[in-house]
């Protein structure tokens, strides 16, 4: 599978192909491709290149992730949602609008925040149900719901937009 990840205001397409249980090859921008073992326990996921050794541990947000006692912000996005924030030129991080995106197609099952409601990381905003079950987009940033791109019931294609977030004054 193709992603894009997006860290400090740079895009980078990572290519990660499964090999079997726990393995993975995986090439990051132009470089070498890599064989990697990961094995997920209560700490995380301990990942395992060669000689070298990192755990990694995802936050509660969905965009941070503490690596080997360092916090790193980064998002990754599949094909389709990167083309269409190139498209549309939507960023990650500082400067404007943040924007939810539907990770996949599916129905919207409940949109739970109104606009002008004020929103901090990690607070639930839509509810989408996709291969028959339910996952709950989150607020990335703390500030206000300047728009709502999507109702109850309806029926929205991976990559959609599906809300946006102007970022709190701070």
């Amino acid at each position: 599978m193709r992603y894009t990840i997006e860290h400090d205001g740079e895009s980078t397409p990572v290519e990660v192909r499964r090999l079997g249980t726990d393995r993975y090859l995986v090439k990051i921008g132009d470089g070498e491709a890599r064989v990697i073992d990961a094995h997920a326990d209560a700490q995380g996921v301990h990942l395992l290149d060669g000689a070298h050794s990192r755990r990694v541990r995802l936050a509660d947000d969905g965009r941070s992730a503490w690596l080997g006692g360092h916090t790193v912000t980064a998002q990754a996005l599949d094909p389709h949602a990167a083309r269409l924030r190139a498209r549309r030129g939507d960023t990650v991080s500082g400067g404007g609008d943040t924007v939810i995106l539907s990770p996949m197609p599916g129905r919207i099952v409940q949109v739970q925040v109104a606009v002008g409601d004020a929103v901090v990381p990690g607070q639930g905003v839509v509810i989408i149900e996709a291969m028959k079950m339910e996952n709950e987009l989150r607020a990335e940033i703390a500030g206000t719901i300047a728009s709502i791109h999507c109702q109850a019931d309806d029926r929205v294609e991976g990559g959609a937009q599906l809300i946006v977030i102007d970022p709190a004054e701070g």
